[in-house]
């Protein structure tokens, strides 16, 4: 039962060298009796301890996450650029349609010439030089490409902000007391 309620029981990791002393009994010199609660009182400074490792670790793992986040979101931008700049392409005119087209209607401009027949009654080529190649699918995945970019690059911004406001708001001396 006594173990139980000691300190370092709980802790396993403590019985390695250069662990971590949890026996505050060691660490700090008792109170008079009365003065248990005061400011300079051995629960102070235990809380203290305690509250600067759970700090501590709160923090490392706060740093852990947003790494890992980082690195997904930089491979996650590179892969999507990658579709980004292939499926972009399909939104260009394409030129060699718009080419055929024309050629068609010029073709049957120069045969309805030739035969002394009405020129205007040849039909007008279905592309022009301004007109549109692309359909609506190709629109809306390059507007949800660009849309996962601009949501992936600014996960990592906002990671790499979070990394810089832990570091700036992580005191950099030791808050644990010495006797």
């Amino acid at each position: 039962m006594a173990s139980l309620l000691h300190p370092t029981s709980r802790l396993p990791h403590l019985g390695f060298p250069g662990g971590r002393n949890y026996d505050y009994t060691k660490l700090y010199s008792p109170e008079k009796p009365g003065e248990e609660l005061k400011e300079n009182a051995r629960v102070w400074n235990v809380y203290l301890d305690e509250a600067h490792e759970y700090d501590v670790d709160m923090i490392q793992s706060f740093r852990d996450i947003l790494e890992s986040l980082l690195v997904f979101a930089a491979l996650f931008s590179a892969v999507v650029t990658t579709f980004v700049a292939q499926t972009s392409q399909a939104l260009q005119p394409d030129n060699s349609q718009i080419m055929v087209s024309l050629l068609i209607e010029s073709n049957q401009v120069l045969e309805a010439a030739g035969n002394k027949a009405s020129i205007n009654a040849v039909p007008v080529a279905s592309l022009g030089p301004k007109s549109r190649t692309h359909s609506s699918i190709d629109v809306w995945v390059n507007g949800l490409f660009f849309t996962s970019l601009a949501l992936s690059l600014s996960t990592a911004l906002l990671s790499v902000l979070a990394k810089q406001w832990i570091q700036v708001c992580t005191p950099p001396f030791s808050l644990t007391r010495s006797l």
